[in-house]
Protein backbone atom coordinates (compact mmCIF):
# COMPACT_ATOMS: atom_id res chain seq x y z
CA UNK A 1 0.00 0.00 0.00
CA UNK A 2 1.33 3.55 -1.06
CA UNK A 3 0.82 6.98 1.00
CA UNK A 4 -0.14 9.86 -0.96
CA UNK A 5 0.58 13.08 0.52
CA UNK A 6 -1.76 15.80 -0.05
CA UNK A 7 0.15 18.86 -0.06
CA UNK A 8 -2.86 20.93 0.84
CA UNK A 9 -1.69 20.58 4.45
CA UNK A 10 2.18 21.57 3.71
CA UNK A 11 3.39 24.77 4.21
CA UNK A 12 2.70 26.48 0.87
CA UNK A 13 4.60 29.02 1.36
CA UNK A 14 7.66 26.90 1.76
CA UNK A 15 5.88 23.92 0.07
CA UNK A 16 8.92 21.96 -2.00
CA UNK A 17 11.11 22.40 1.33
CA UNK A 18 7.94 20.84 3.09
CA UNK A 19 7.87 18.35 1.16
CA UNK A 20 11.55 17.19 1.13
CA UNK A 21 11.94 17.25 5.22
CA UNK A 22 9.02 14.90 5.07
CA UNK A 23 9.80 12.84 2.56
CA UNK A 24 10.55 9.13 4.36
CA UNK A 25 6.51 9.24 5.49
CA UNK A 26 5.15 9.07 1.67
CA UNK A 27 5.19 7.89 -1.66
CA UNK A 28 3.69 10.02 -4.08
CA UNK A 29 2.25 13.52 -3.98
CA UNK A 30 -1.75 14.55 -4.16
CA UNK A 31 -2.97 17.70 -5.50
CA UNK A 32 -6.50 18.72 -4.78
CA UNK A 33 -7.22 21.30 -7.10
CA UNK A 34 -10.91 22.88 -6.01
CA UNK A 35 -13.36 25.73 -7.65
CA UNK A 36 -15.06 27.06 -5.32
CA UNK A 37 -18.31 25.75 -7.20
CA UNK A 38 -18.16 21.91 -6.80
CA UNK A 39 -16.14 21.74 -3.28
CA UNK A 40 -16.64 25.49 -1.37
CA UNK A 41 -12.64 26.34 -1.06
CA UNK A 42 -10.31 27.38 -4.05
CA UNK A 43 -7.36 25.56 -3.77
CA UNK A 44 -4.15 24.91 -5.89
CA UNK A 45 -3.27 26.29 -9.28
CA UNK A 46 -2.29 24.04 -12.27
CA UNK A 47 1.12 25.89 -11.82
CA UNK A 48 1.71 23.79 -9.06
CA UNK A 49 1.12 20.84 -10.76
CA UNK A 50 3.95 21.45 -13.21
CA UNK A 51 6.28 23.21 -10.60
CA UNK A 52 5.85 20.01 -8.81
CA UNK A 53 6.68 17.68 -12.43
CA UNK A 54 9.85 20.28 -13.17
CA UNK A 55 11.72 20.07 -9.67
CA UNK A 56 10.08 16.68 -7.82
CA UNK A 57 10.56 12.99 -8.67
CA UNK A 58 7.52 11.95 -7.12
CA UNK A 59 4.33 10.47 -9.13
CA UNK A 60 1.62 13.28 -9.18
CA UNK A 61 -1.95 12.48 -8.15
CA UNK A 62 -4.48 15.06 -9.21
CA UNK A 63 -7.88 15.56 -7.60
CA UNK A 64 -10.21 17.49 -9.41
CA UNK A 65 -12.97 18.77 -6.82
CA UNK A 66 -14.33 20.92 -10.09
CA UNK A 67 -17.13 21.74 -12.41
CA UNK A 68 -16.08 21.38 -15.72
CA UNK A 69 -13.67 18.26 -15.73
CA UNK A 70 -13.52 17.73 -19.30
CA UNK A 71 -11.66 21.06 -20.15
CA UNK A 72 -10.00 20.78 -16.83
CA UNK A 73 -8.63 16.99 -16.38
CA UNK A 74 -6.60 17.60 -20.21
CA UNK A 75 -5.86 20.68 -18.52
CA UNK A 76 -3.90 18.73 -15.29
CA UNK A 77 -2.41 16.02 -17.35
CA UNK A 78 -0.88 18.48 -19.85
CA UNK A 79 0.49 20.35 -16.94
CA UNK A 80 2.20 16.74 -15.68
CA UNK A 81 0.00 14.39 -13.68
CA UNK A 82 0.74 10.96 -13.67
CA UNK A 83 -3.19 10.51 -12.64
CA UNK A 84 -5.78 12.17 -12.36
CA UNK A 85 -9.24 11.67 -10.48
CA UNK A 86 -12.43 13.45 -11.34
CA UNK A 87 -15.94 13.40 -9.73
CA UNK A 88 -18.88 11.28 -10.76
CA UNK A 89 -21.08 14.18 -8.99
CA UNK A 90 -19.63 16.09 -11.47
CA UNK A 91 -18.48 14.19 -14.49
CA UNK A 92 -21.23 12.87 -16.86
CA UNK A 93 -20.42 9.15 -18.94
CA UNK A 94 -19.66 10.26 -21.88
CA UNK A 95 -16.96 12.92 -20.80
CA UNK A 96 -15.10 10.34 -18.48
CA UNK A 97 -15.21 8.21 -21.64
CA UNK A 98 -13.64 10.96 -23.85
CA UNK A 99 -11.06 11.64 -20.97
CA UNK A 100 -10.41 7.85 -20.89
CA UNK A 101 -9.32 7.93 -24.23
CA UNK A 102 -7.24 11.58 -23.62
CA UNK A 103 -4.97 9.33 -21.24
CA UNK A 104 -5.65 6.06 -19.74
CA UNK A 105 -4.81 7.11 -16.05
CA UNK A 106 -8.31 8.76 -15.54
CA UNK A 107 -9.97 8.24 -11.83
CA UNK A 108 -13.42 7.96 -10.86
CA UNK A 109 -14.20 9.51 -7.50
CA UNK A 110 -17.01 9.71 -4.92
CA UNK A 111 -18.50 12.04 -2.14
CA UNK A 112 -18.95 10.74 1.08
CA UNK A 113 -23.09 10.48 0.44
CA UNK A 114 -22.92 9.21 -2.48
CA UNK A 115 -23.74 5.39 -3.22
CA UNK A 116 -20.73 3.14 -4.45
CA UNK A 117 -23.38 1.80 -6.86
CA UNK A 118 -23.37 5.29 -8.78
CA UNK A 119 -19.64 4.26 -9.72
CA UNK A 120 -20.75 0.93 -11.81
CA UNK A 121 -20.88 2.40 -15.24
CA UNK A 122 -17.72 4.19 -15.01
CA UNK A 123 -15.31 1.40 -13.51
CA UNK A 124 -14.58 -0.05 -16.84
CA UNK A 125 -13.25 3.54 -18.10
CA UNK A 126 -11.48 3.96 -14.68
CA UNK A 127 -7.95 3.31 -13.70
CA UNK A 128 -8.98 4.02 -10.00
CA UNK A 129 -11.44 4.68 -7.68
CA UNK A 130 -10.68 7.35 -5.03
CA UNK A 131 -13.50 6.90 -1.92
CA UNK A 132 -13.65 10.50 0.33
CA UNK A 133 -14.14 10.23 3.52
CA UNK A 134 -14.85 13.87 3.82
CA UNK A 135 -16.69 16.67 2.43
CA UNK A 136 -14.68 18.13 0.09
CA UNK A 137 -12.11 21.18 -0.07
CA UNK A 138 -10.70 21.69 3.14
CA UNK A 139 -7.46 19.87 4.99
CA UNK A 140 -6.95 18.12 8.41
CA UNK A 141 -11.11 17.25 8.85
CA UNK A 142 -12.54 13.60 10.90
CA UNK A 143 -14.15 11.38 8.58
CA UNK A 144 -17.37 11.99 7.98
CA UNK A 145 -18.41 8.72 7.10
CA UNK A 146 -17.21 4.92 8.25
CA UNK A 147 -14.89 4.33 5.00
CA UNK A 148 -13.84 1.44 5.94
CA UNK A 149 -17.03 0.25 5.49
CA UNK A 150 -17.20 2.15 2.43
CA UNK A 151 -14.59 0.18 1.33
CA UNK A 152 -15.64 -2.85 2.20
CA UNK A 153 -19.17 -2.48 0.75
CA UNK A 154 -17.41 -1.78 -2.58
CA UNK A 155 -15.08 -4.89 -3.05
CA UNK A 156 -18.04 -6.49 -2.32
CA UNK A 157 -20.17 -4.77 -4.91
CA UNK A 158 -17.37 -4.73 -7.48
CA UNK A 159 -15.44 -7.87 -6.67
CA UNK A 160 -14.14 -8.14 -10.37
CA UNK A 161 -12.59 -4.47 -10.59
CA UNK A 162 -9.29 -4.64 -10.88
CA UNK A 163 -7.87 -0.74 -11.18
CA UNK A 164 -6.35 0.85 -8.04
CA UNK A 165 -8.82 1.65 -4.98
CA UNK A 166 -7.52 4.94 -3.15
CA UNK A 167 -9.25 6.68 -0.06
CA UNK A 168 -8.97 9.94 0.84
CA UNK A 169 -10.09 11.87 4.23
CA UNK A 170 -9.16 11.84 7.54
CA UNK A 171 -7.27 9.25 7.45
CA UNK A 172 -5.02 8.82 10.91
CA UNK A 173 -1.62 6.26 10.93
CA UNK A 174 -3.07 4.46 13.42
CA UNK A 175 -6.07 3.36 10.38
CA UNK A 176 -3.05 2.49 8.04
CA UNK A 177 -3.06 -1.23 8.87
CA UNK A 178 -6.70 -1.56 8.79
CA UNK A 179 -7.09 -0.05 5.42
CA UNK A 180 -4.30 -2.49 3.95
CA UNK A 181 -6.09 -5.42 5.47
CA UNK A 182 -9.07 -4.63 3.34
CA UNK A 183 -6.77 -4.20 -0.15
CA UNK A 184 -6.85 -0.43 -0.50
CA UNK A 185 -3.85 0.22 -2.76
CA UNK A 186 -3.17 3.78 -1.94
CA UNK A 187 -3.96 6.11 1.27
CA UNK A 188 -4.29 9.89 1.21
CA UNK A 189 -3.05 11.76 4.24
CA UNK A 190 -2.28 15.39 4.88
CA UNK A 191 -2.09 16.55 8.67
CA UNK A 192 -0.90 13.27 9.43
CA UNK A 193 2.27 14.05 7.09
CA UNK A 194 2.30 17.47 7.64
CA UNK A 195 1.07 18.35 10.93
Amino acid sequence: MKISASIQAANQLDLLNHIDSNNIKFDQLHIDITDGHFAENISMSFKVIEMLKNNTDYYLDVHLMINDNLKYGEIAFDCGADLVTVHKESTELKDFIKLSEFNKNIGIGLLPGTSNSELDEYLQYAHSVLLLGVNPGFSNQSQAIDLPRKVNDFNTSFPNYSGEVIVDGGVKNEDLKVFEKIGVDVVVQGGAIFG
